[in-house]
C-alpha cells in the first residue's frame, strides 16, 4: 500500500521554540509530551526507546547545524538556530511520516566573527568530528537517511564534509544543503532589495525572524550595509545572486560595522513569511526525494 501524502501549503505559523526562551505565541501553546492522539511524533528527542526501535528507518532524519553569532544590533544571536528549526519544524509539519527533527546544534564555524560581542565559534575539525558522531549514532540506530540542514553560511562545506564521512563510515544516505540554495527563484521574485542586500542579518533573516518573533528585531537600530561590489565578476556574497565562483571570508569587523552585511531596513514580516513558506516546501521537496533514493550496495572494483 502507499503511504498517505502530505500536500505543500503554507507554513501556518511560528515554530515552536527548542531553547529555554519562550518565544512562542501563548495562544498557541506547543503539543505536550504526553500522549498526542492522532498526531505521528516528529521530534527525535520526544521519542521513547520502544517508539525509536519501532520507527521506521527511512523516515528522513533533519539535523539543523548553525550558529550563535552577531546579527547586527537589530536581531538576537540565535537567528540562525531559529530560522533552521523554523524550516525543518515546517517540514515536518507538512510531511510528518517523511521526517525526524533532531535537537540542534547551535553552535558552527565562525571564528572570522569573533570580534564582535557574543560570537561562540567551533574549529572546524572539531565540527566534522561531532556532526559525523551524531550521524553514526543514528547510523547505529538503524536510520538510513539524514539530511544535514544548514543555517549558516561557513558552515556549507563543513557539512559538505561531514555528509561525505557519514556515506564512508556509515554506508547510509547523508545529505547537506543550505536551505537558502533551495529557493533562489523565490527569494528573487519576493525581495525588494538589490543584489547584495541578501547576505548576513539583512531582508532575508531579518524578515524572516519578524515573521516569526516580531518583539525580537528592531529595525530602528538596523543599517543597510552593502558591501557587493557590482563590478567583479568572480565575488559575491549574496545568499540569492547565484553564488560567487570564487571564495574569499575575511575577518567580519573588516567589511561591517555591526556584522550586518545587506539591507535589513527593508525586511517585513510579510516577505518573511514568503520566504519560510517557499523554504519549508523546497525542504519537503527534498525530504521526499531523498526517501525515495535507491540504497546502492558498495561494490569492490579491483
Amino acid at each position: 500500500m502507499g503511504r498517505r501524502r502530505h500536500s505543500l501549503i503554507p507554513f501556518p505559523g511560528p515554530a515552536r521554540n527548542i531553547f529555554a526562551r519562550d518565544f512562542s505565541d501563548s495562544s498557541n501553546p506547543p503539543v505536550s509530551r504526553g500522549h498526542q492522539d492522532d498526531a505521528m511524533k516528529t521530534h527525535y528527542g520526544q521519542l521513547t526507546i520502544d517508539e525509536v526501535r519501532d520507527a521506521d528507518k527511512d523516515r528522513v532524519v533533519i539535523l539543523s547545524v548553525s550558529a550563535t553569532e552577531d546579527h547586527g544590533s537589530h536581531m538576537p544571536l540565535d537567528t540562525d538556530t531559529v530560522l533552521g528549526m523554523a524550516v525543518a519544524e515546517g517540514a515536518a509539519k507538512l510531511a510528518p511520516e517523511d521526517i525526524l527533527v533532531m535537537p540542534p546544534i547551535p553552535y558552527g564555524f565562525n571564528e572570522h566573527h569573533k570580534d564582535f560581542p557574543g560570537v561562540i565559534w567551533i574549529e572546524p575539525e572539531t565540527l566534522i568530528s561531532f556532526i559525523t558522531d551524531v550521524t553514526k549514532s543514528l547510523a547505529h540506530h538503524g536510520f538510513r537517511r539524514i539530511l544535514l540542514l544548514n543555517s549558516h553560511g561557513s558552515n556549507h562545506p563543513v557539512l559538505d564534509l561531514a555528509a561525505r564521512k557519514t556515506v564512508i563510515q556509515s554506508e547510509v544516505l547523508c545529505v547537506s544543503c543550505s536551505y537558502w540554495n533551495l529557493i533562489s527563484k523565490e527569494i528573487n521574485e519576493i525581495r525588494s532589495s538589490p543584489l547584495g542586500g541578501i547576505a548576513h542579518a539583512g531582508e532575508f533573516e531579518a524578515s524572516i525572524y519578524m515573521h516569526l518573533h516580531p518583539d525580537l528585531v528592531d529595525l530602528s537600530t538596523a543599517k543597510s550595509q552593502i558591501a557587493h561590489n557590482p563590478g567583479s565578476k568572480f565575488f559575491n556574497l549574496d545568499l540569492a545572486g547565484g553564488g560567487g565562483k570564487a571564495m574569499l571570508m575575511r575577518w567580519w569587523s573588516s567589511v561591517s560595522e555591526d556584522g550586518t552585511m545587506g539591507d535589513p531596513t527593508v525586511a517585513t514580516a510579510e516577505k518573511g513569511k514568503l520566504f519560510l513558506d517557499a523554504a519549508v516546501n523546497a525542504t519537503v521537496e527534498l525530504v521526499r526525494e531523498i526517501r525515495a533514493l535507491p540504497l546502492l550496495p558498495r561494490v569492490d572494483r579491483h
